[in-house]
């Protein structure tokens, strides 16, 4: 930002002689941006040889020494830019965090951009572009934060989960044992599925005293073969793919989520429950109390049929059990299969992938994209679960405003990164063009000033204000349920620090980017904590992290499963113009000065994913095998991606 620059160049015939870039910039409180410029190097400079032999060279030399040491363009707010792709993806190896990535100059890609010239080059010369918090950066992060949560509040939940369910198959047990008729089947079928569901889906963990008995040892493989029928059943998202412990946590709260058959056993087995939780207080104050953390932290089921049966069991499941035929026929004809143990969550994404069938299944995180950008999907933010899916829709539905426009190639590198940020992959490679070289004449007596558009961030507002809200959110919850001193818990098994300090944290920097991200908002007083982030992003420990992780889609096809990575950072390039040439001002009066806007170029450090088929019940490659695929591929880009997809093929 100290650096002096003067580029004395040819662009177009009978253009300026001279060309001055900006060397500082400063943020006025009413939200313009006021530019300097200094010309001490212009004047000392030699005139150039087009103007010489156009007026003489004594015109030229008054005319430089007439030129007043510093200029100064003030730029009034509000102007509409237009953000779009510049050069594709860089050339050459990744990095492994987003605070490694380079702030050099691109890598060239036209021999104009490989040559070497002899000038200073500022921050706002188009062809030294700058490196930018990318909104891919900050929402990867806030990604993690929520994931390390998740997976906390699911290992302290299993606690309560394992007190519950133990205490249920060892009641339904002893009622197995001793009743008769539907009272006997409904327990019998009661056992078979806690007892499964308590096994992760595994047959050589179901417990012994369920193997003990020839009929309950039956009815458990039975249902066993049910809940297995479906290649979903086994295959967790993160954060549960993380850790054994919590997939198998996954894996019960999926079974104990599925319907019953419509029969008097399934149905005995969800009256002889909500009798057990209704003699044994402690036990119905367990179920309430797992019922209330999923709907905070996993969300609200689509419909929750065990509540409608107990209203019509009227407090008393054990005489509905005794007079089955009547409570089925008090039932209304779409509430008789009998409903879950306790209902699946659900959030609008996952609802969303759950109904996809048939091709669709195959571009499940593209199908997402779609529906978010159209519509057909929207996430609230009146729970976490909700709030967090509403935060990455903006990387879909890019603010719409009449400031910020966004191109095609652009908007189509935001999707990408909205999928590999819920586990997809691929990476949209359109690009712009490079910089052009110059090629004209320089003649007029006249130093023309630059003046391009500055972001301090990439331009998403909504991103990052639903990214604060979402995290606002979490701290809700952990605070509703006496979680407050929860620490977040990584995929290796370390803990972190407390949610809600880091939550904390995050949030008014999040407000602030959001403030800074909106050219209408520069005189926001949310905005110095995001400035003070943005100019120093790159020291602070969270984008020190390697980024690389695998994930599993959570639908399959019939014959196979896509497996995404994210691979490395590597960097992109994005250009900035006005919409519309902007209001300049001019601080003193030159006659001889031209103010002319001009486009910016800046560096985005963006994730890299991949996708490839694999067989439908393969599990995702754990973090340390990709790191050791992609490092013996030298982090190079392709040879990374070859190297992961023959990987996932192999059975």
């Amino acid at each position: 930002m100290n650096s002096v620059f003067v580029a004395v160049s040819v662009v177009l015939a009978g253009a300026p002689m001279i060309d001055a870039s900006p060397f500082a910039k400063k943020h006025n409180a009413d939200g313009s941006i006021e530019y300097s410029y200094d010309l001490t190097l212009v004047k000392s400079s030699p005139a150039p040889a087009d103007a010489i032999s156009a007026h003489g060279e004594d015109k030229v030399k008054a005319f430089l020494k007439s030129l007043p040491r510093t200029m100064k363009v003030v730029v009034a707010p509000g102007t509409p830019i237009e953000v779009s792709a510049g050069r594709a993806i860089e050339a050459g190896k990744m990095t492994t965090a987003f605070a490694t990535i380079s702030d050099g100059p691109m890598a060239a890609d036209t021999i104009i951009g490989k040559q070497k010239g002899a000038h200073l080059r500022p921050a706002f010369d188009v062809n030294e572009p700058r490196l930018l918090l990318s909104a891919e950066a900050v929402a990867w992060n806030v990604r993690q934060i929520e994931l390390s949560a998740l997976a906390a509040e699911e290992v302290d939940t299993e606690v309560l989960r394992r007190e519950l369910w133990n205490k249920v198959l060892e009641l339904a047990l002893a009622r197995a044992k001793s009743g008769q008729g539907d009272a006997r089947e409904g327990a019998i079928a009661l056992v078979a599925r806690v007892a499964a569901a308590n096994a992760c889906l595994d047959k050589t963990k179901v417990v012994a005293s369920v193997r003990a008995d020839s009929d309950l040892s039956l009815a458990v493989d039975a249902e066993l073969s049910k809940l297995t029928e479906s290649p979903d059943a086994l295959i967790p998202p993160q954060p549960w793919s993380w850790r054994p412990e919590l997939a198998c946590a996954w894996i019960r709260s999926r079974a104990m989520g599925a319907p019953f058959d419509r029969s008097r056993a399934g149905t005995g087995a969800v009256l002889i429950l909500l009798d057990l939780l209704q003699k044994d207080p402690r036990l119905g104050a367990t179920y309430e109390k797992l019922r209330s953390r999923r709907d905070r932290f996993l969300g609200v089921p689509k419909t929750e049929g065990i509540l409608l049966w107990k209203e019509r069991a009227q407090g008393k499941p054990d005489e509905a059990l005794e007079g089955l035929n009547g409570f089925i026929e008090s039932l209304p004809m779409d509430d008789r299969i009998p409903p879950p143990l306790l209902a699946s969550s659900s959030t609008p994404f996952n609802r969303f992938l759950g109904e996809l069938s048939g091709a669709e299944r195959a571009h499940a995180y593209a199908e997402l994209a779609s529906a978010v950008q159209d519509g057909r999907v929207n996430a609230a933010t009146d729970s976490w679960p909700n709030a967090r899916d509403a935060a990455l829709a903006p990387l879909c539905v890019q603010d719409k405003g009449k400031v910020v426009q966004f191109d095609g190639d652009w908007r189509e590198r935001l999707t990408v990164a909205f999928s590999a940020l819920l586990g997809s992959g691929g990476e949209a490679r359109g690009s712009g063009p490079a910089p052009e070289g110059d090629d004209a004449e320089r003649s007029e007596l006249k130093i023309r000033l630059l003046v391009p558009p500055v972001i301090e961030v990439e331009p998403l507002p909504d991103l990052f204000a639903r990214e604060a809200e979402s995290l606002q959110k979490l701290v809700d919850a952990l605070s509703a349920e006496k979680m407050t001193g929860l620490t977040s818990l990584a995929p290796d098994g370390s803990r972190g620090g407390p949610i809600v300090a880091t939550a904390k944290t995050w949030i008014p920097r999040l407000k602030g980017l959001a403030a800074l991200a909106h050219p209408e908002q520069q005189a926001s007083k949310e905005l110095a904590p995001g400035r003070q982030f943005a100019n120093a992003w790159r020291s602070d420990p969270a984008f020190s992290k390697d980024v690389r992780e695998v994930s599993a889609s959570p639908v399959a096809m019939p014959g196979d499963r896509h497996h995404a990575a994210i691979i490395g950072v590597a960097r992109r390039e994005l250009t900035v113009e006005y919409a519309q040439p902007p209001k300049m001002t001019l601080s003193t009066p030159f006659e001889g000065a031209v103010l002319q806007a001009t486009e910016q170029r800046y560096i985005v450090p963006v994730l890299m994913s991949v996708e490839a088929p694999a067989p439908p019940t393969k599990k995702p490659m754990d973090r340390a095998a990709l790191k050791a695929l992609v490092d013996a591929a030298q982090r190079e880009v392709t040879d990374s991606e070859g190297a992961f997809v023959e990987a996932v093929r192999q059975p």
